[in-house]
C-alpha cells in the first residue's frame, strides 16, 4: 500500500520497474496499477546484482523518444541477457488489463468450485512450479496441470481463456532462464 500512496504522490510513471525479489506478484501490481502504465519485475528471487544499469539504461540514452512499453521491454532484455547463464524469470505487464484478468479469474474459479475436483486441484496446487518459497505458485502451471486431470469442459476452457490472457494481453513481454526456460 504504501508504494501505491507514494506513486500517487508523485502522480504516476509509465514505467516501474522492481529491482527486488519476488515483486511481480498480482499482490504487488494491484496496489500499484492506478498510477502505473507498465510494471517490470521478477516472480523469483533475483540473482547477484540486480538490474545491470549500465545495459539497460544505455539503449535509453540513444533512443530518448522510446516508448513507455519499448523501454519495459528493454528493461526485461537487458535483465534476461546479463542473467541468461541463471535461473531467473523478468516479465513485462499492462496494468490495463488487470481488471480482465481478475474477471476471468473469478470466472475459472466459479467453473473449478463447480467441477467438485478438490483433490484434483490440491494435487495441481502441490505440484506447480513455485518461487522462493512453496507458497508462490506460478499459475501458468497450476493452470497447465489441473486442466489437464480435471474432467469437465468448462474447467478447461476456462484454464485456457485465463492462459491466452496472461500470454495474449497481461503480460507485454517475458524472459525466463535456467530452470524456469
Amino acid at each position: 500500500p504504501q508504494m501505491g500512496l507514494v506513486l500517487q504522490g508523485i502522480g504516476g510513471v509509465n514505467v516501474y520497474g522492481s529491482d527486488a525479489c519476488l515483486m511481480q506478484m498480482p499482490e504487488v501490481d494491484y496496489e500499484i496499477k492506478p498510477y502505473v502504465e507498465y510494471i517490470v519485475g521478477s516472480e523469483e528471487t533475483e540473482p547477484g546484482d540486480g538490474y545491470t544499469y549500465d545495459a539497460f539504461l544505455g539503449p535509453i540514452v540513444g533512443n530518448p523518444a522510446m516508448t513507455p512499453e519499448e523501454l519495459g521491454k528493454q528493461a526485461v532484455n537487458a535483465y534476461a541477457d546479463h542473467y541468461a547463464g541463471a535461473s531467473a524469470t523478468q516479465s513485462l505487464l499492462k496494468t490495463s488489463a488487470l481488471d480482465g484478468f481478475v474477471r476471468l479469474v473469478n470466472e475459472f474459479v466459479s467453473a473449478t468450485m463447480a467441477g467438485g475436483e478438490k483433490t484434483l486441484v490440491k494435487s495441481a496446487a502441490s505440484k506447480a512450479q513455485h518461487y522462493k518459497y512453496a507458497d508462490n505458485k506460478d499459475m501458468w502451471d497450476f493452470l497447465n496441470l489441473y486442466a489437464a486431470s480435471s474432467a469437465s469442459q468448462d474447467v478447461k476452457a476456462k484454464a485456457a481463456a485465463l492462459q491466452n490472457y496472461l500470454i495474449g494481453t497481461l503480460v507485454v513481454h517475458n524472459r525466463a532462464s535456467g530452470k524456469y526456460a
